[in-house]
């Protein structure tokens, strides 16, 4: 240990700076109340780098009436179904409290939310399976102000996930042209351009 340390303290100044750092991230993985908190910076970033792929509109999967069929409530215990949304343009996230991806692309969701909430023909659903208390707490917390709901029924066959966040962007009519699992850059030029292309 004696010798590790000696030739440790004749490193430079930034490599013993660097190394002190990777100690305190290794440290604050193992405690569980932090691990959240790093997934979700980790996250943050590369929701800055990553662009949604768009899925060119003849392939395009449609979402059926009986897929708009889907029973939600919104945070203030609200209940609506997803047919009241058919005809807009639809931002639809799938999303937990507790998932690091989930919460890494959240503040570029507010921020494409923020761009778009005034627009009568865009309607944004961010969907959580979780108690409605939960979530109502975490976006108290966050300070997000998009439209949140949850839901106790099982997703539509077109909107069935193996993991989360997927988020869809659905056309007016009815077709997917985004369907992105992971976190993503939801507010760049990209996401931006579709959007107001399907508004039209």
């Amino acid at each position: 240990m004696k010798k590790y340390f000696d030739k440790w303290k004749n490193k430079n100044l930034w490599n013993k700076i660097s190394d002190i750092i990777f100690i305190l991230f290794i440290i604050a993985l193992l405690i569980p109340s932090s691990r959240l908190e790093i997934g979700s910076f980790v996250n943050r970033i590369k929701a800055k780098i990553i662009q949604p792929s768009v899925i060119n509109n003849s392939s395009a999967s449609v979402v059926t009436t009986s897929n708009y069929n889907w029973e939600l409530t919104n945070i203030d215990g609200n209940i609506v179904n997803l047919e009241q949304f058919r005809g807009k343009v639809i931002f639809l996230n799938l999303w937990a409290t507790w998932c690091p991806p989930c919460i890494g692309e959240m503040p570029s969701i507010q921020s494409l939310y923020d761009e778009f909430k005034d627009n009568n023909n865009v309607v944004f659903l961010l969907i959580s399976n979780q108690n409605n208390n939960e979530v109502k707490e975490f976006i108290r917390k966050k300070e997000y102000t998009f439209p949140v709901y949850t839901t106790q029924y099982k997703p539509p066959e077109v909107f069935e996930t193996s993991s989360i966040p997927t988020t869809f962007l659905i056309s007016k009519n009815g077709k997917i042209r985004i369907k992105e699992t992971g976190a993503a850059n939801w507010n760049g030029d990209k996401m931006k351009k579709i959007i107001n292309k399907l508004v039209k």
